[in-house]
């Protein structure tokens, strides 16, 4: 029997719920009054015969159900008999017994009929379960019951997504719906992928751990993809409703963290499975210029039409009501003090805010995070929050400025010199070997941890990184700022993963590039040290090391600074190492045989002959799925004028035998044939561009109407509308509502 956790909505999350529930019940419309403000009244209904009911809604989950029943004797009775009602009904969240319910019942009365009455979390829960398009239209509250609860922190989703869990319980506290989440539950429903795409801090990571919140509580298992989509492929049930999540799967900064080999290849093709199953759903998570950058590295997905998937959260999604549910959950949910949340009950405090052109969810959240975390007292928070939005640096530079300690500093800069989230064993060898203390660490750990750092588990593994994306790029700003540590952050760094990430800074600040330049012996030092050192340990186990990157890297560095020492590094690496014979990605090999077709070194372009070999061999070293032959045969394609004229009608005709004998399998057997549908899909498209496609693969016209009929069979499962929108909602109606919630901060109805 589903059970609801009303313990973990806001008071005027409650007091909209029960308004629903009673005009249900009752058959009445009623008004309801800004709290704080209401005399005894939250809720009222005037009968034309001059009668009227009043219905008071008491969310009490701060203190025990002795002092709900004083605090009605004291203060909610005078109120009572000088309103003197027809009938009045109390619902309160707290859990009631019978014997509680008669001492309610004899304070009140007579102004109270019957202890039927008086409603506890038992009559409600009792009254949400008749009524469930109720429990539909609040999207907090079923999101929070106790069932959706229940199936995220159960045992199958803890052991592959305990993390993400964890981050959902956090995230559904403060959560509040704009039109973004109708667009991409309707994308969900209508393609089954939604990539959510954005500015920095706009809500794409929140809207996606809600609309996987909203899948779980509909029988979805949560499977999040952390590194690539072989995680995703091993994990596929057929016979199981899955949600597969991938937060950031372009990276944080730029494309220097690239997908792996053949991954856009394997992420069109689970993008392209998941939409033919009935009972798959994937959401992905980017920075929009992140993903246009990709589609012009990648050509898979620039041919692909992300714009039918990608649901585009902007400010407009934004509505003022919008914008007043988040300050409000957050300042509700916050461990502010009483007094400082009553603050924002003050128009001159929230209004600003909610109207700042600059509003940003994600600067709302840290700015009243930090001042719970760090601040004795919250004073002056709406004033921070303003400043903040102003400038959103600020809101991480208060805390550096005045917060932190300098091992604290010393490992946000560490952490910004890995471009992903780092291995804690890796970075304690590293803490160490600068000279620091472990102690120190740990303490450093533990004060960042849920503010500027998270830790998390992989494998089994601890593993930091930055909080979120605009931790990072704060760091950058203020590394450049204070270059005497920046140069010791460059002096100290001991892997080659160190190095990327600088290589990604001076891409993205020319500020850097130039600091860089001017301190040039310290840099090619650090550089070429790191070059030889031991790839990290990326699963906290194994090491992994990919010459053919670490070439691409710093011959990129090496024309950057115009060192010939690094530009040896790299062609020792090409040449002696057979770098490309061993890479993982066909982006760095594409990039190495471009850079030393275009170099003008001498010792670079004489080498282009055996890098271009190694590259052939490498496309035709394996050829065995149609993945790898797309892959090949894309990657010859961008080398055309540089590769063997041959190379390029070898793996074309390496694809037609393929296709012609996975035609043949199809033809017979259709989807009985075990062969993945998306692939299918993609080799018959490939068989279409010729000229006479049933002349070359005798199987095609068979195939094509063995897919066509699959396709008229698929069956998609219904989904209710939450939609969650403000629209058609008046400026003047979304502000009264706004009124109506943050009033619910005044300290005197609080509970």
């Amino acid at each position: 029997m589903e059970n609801f956790d009303l313990t973990r909505l806001t008071d005027f999350d409650f007091e909209a719920v029960c308004k629903d529930i009673f005009e249900a019940e009752y058959g009445v419309r009623l008004e309801i009054f800004s709290p704080g403000a209401d005399s005894g009244v939250d809720l009222r209904y005037l009968h034309e015969e001059g009668s009227e009911l009043v219905i008071q809604c008491k969310h009490w989950v701060r203190s025990p159900r002795s002092k709900l029943i004083e605090r009605i004797r004291i203060s909610e009775l005078p109120k009572v008999e000088k309103l003197q009602p027809s009938r009045y009904v109390l619902a309160t969240s707290v859990e009631l017994t019978k014997g509680a319910k008669d001492k309610i019942y004899s304070i009140l009365s007579p102004h109270v009929k019957t202890p039927s009455d008086i409603y506890g979390i038992t009559e409600i829960n009792a009254l949400l379960r008749k009524h469930e398009s109720i429990v539909r239209r609040h999207v907090r509250l079923w999101l929070t019951s106790a069932s959706v609860l229940s199936t995220l922190l159960s045992k199958s989703v803890l052991t592959r997504s305990q993390q993400l869990a964890e981050e959902l319980d956090s995230t559904l506290r403060t959560y509040a719906p704009n039109e973004s989440y109708g667009r991409a539950v309707e994308l969900l429903e209508k393609r089954h992928t939604c990539v959510i795409a954005g500015i920095p801090g706009i809500g794409k990571t929140t809207l996606a751990q809600v609309l996987c919140a909203g899948y779980v509580s509909e029988g979805y298992e949560l499977v999040e993809v952390s590194a690539d989509l072989e995680e995703a492929n091993s994990l596929w049930d057929e016979k199981v409703a899955q949600i597969y999540y991938y937060d950031d799967f372009l990276g944080q900064t730029t494309l220097e963290e690239k997908l792996g080999k053949n991954e856009d290849s394997r992420l069109l093709a689970f993008m392209s499975r998941v939409e033919k199953s009935s009972n798959k759903r994937f959401i992905l998570t980017t920075r929009e210029y992140i993903l246009a950058q990709a589609r012009q590295r990648y050509e898979k997905l620039h041919r692909h039409r992300f714009e039918l998937h990608t649901c585009v959260i902007n400010m407009a999604d934004y509505t003022y009501r919008a914008r007043g549910a988040i300050l409000y959950n957050h300042v509700y949910a916050s461990g502010l003090g009483d007094d400082v949340k009553a603050s924002f009950a003050d128009p001159a405090v929230y209004v600003p805010i909610i109207r700042h052109p600059n509003f940003n969810p994600r600067v709302v959240a840290a700015t009243i995070a930090e001042a719970d975390s760090f601040s004795s007292t919250g004073e002056g928070v709406g004033e921070r929050i303003l400043d903040n939005l102003k400038d959103p640096r600020s809101v991480w530079s208060h805390i550096v400025s005045h917060q932190l300690k300098d091992p604290d500093i010393q490992l946000l800069a560490l952490t910004y010199s890995f471009l992903n989230g780092v291995y804690l064993g890796d970075m304690q060898d590293l803490w160490i070997s600068l000279g620091r203390s472990s102690r120190d660490l740990r303490t450093a750990i533990a004060t960042l941890d849920g503010t500027m750092l998270r830790t998390y588990r992989k494998s089994d593994k601890v593993f930091l990184s930055f909080h979120n994306p605009s931790v990072r790029d704060f760091m950058r700003d203020y590394l450049l700022e204070d270059q005497s540590n920046f140069l010791q952050l460059v002096k100290g760094c001991a892997h080659f993963e160190q190095i990327e990430a600088l290589v990604v800074m001076a891409s993205e600040r020319n500020e850097a590039l130039q600091f860089f330049r001017r301190n040039f012996n310290v840099i090619e030092k650090a550089a070429l040290s790191a070059y030889e050192s031991q790839g990290l340990r990326s699963d906290g186990v194994n090491t992994s090391i990919d010459p053919a990157e670490r070439a691409r890297v710093y011959l990129h560095f090496g024309k950057m600074l115009a060192s010939e020492s690094i530009l040896e590094c790299a062609r020792r690496a090409i040449v002696e190492d057979e770098a490309i014979l061993e890479a993982s990605d066909p982006g760095d090999i594409l990039a190495i045989i471009q850079f030393l077709s275009d170099s003008d070194r001498e010792s670079l372009r004489d080498i282009l002959p055996d890098a271009v070999y190694m590259a052939t061999e490498w496309i035709k070293e394996d050829l065995s799925s149609w993945d790898l032959l797309e892959s090949a045969k894309s990657l010859l394609g961008n080398l055309s004028g540089i590769v063997p004229e041959i190379a390029i009608p070898d793996v074309e005709d390496d694809m037609r035998w393929y296709a012609k004998r996975r035609i043949d399998e199809w033809a017979e057997a259709g989807p009985d044939s075990m062969l993945d549908p998306s692939m299918m899909e993609r080799i018959l498209a490939f068989a279409g561009e010729y000229d006479d496609p049933g002349g070359t693969f005798p199987g095609y016209s068979e195939a094509v109407g063995k897919m066509s009929a699959m396709e008229d069979d698929e069956y998609d499962y219904g989904r209710r509308d939450l939609s969650g929108s403000d629209s058609g909602m008046s400026l003047r109606q979304e502000m009264r509502e706004v009124a109506d919630m943050m009033g619910s901060l005044r300290t005197d109805d609080l509970g």
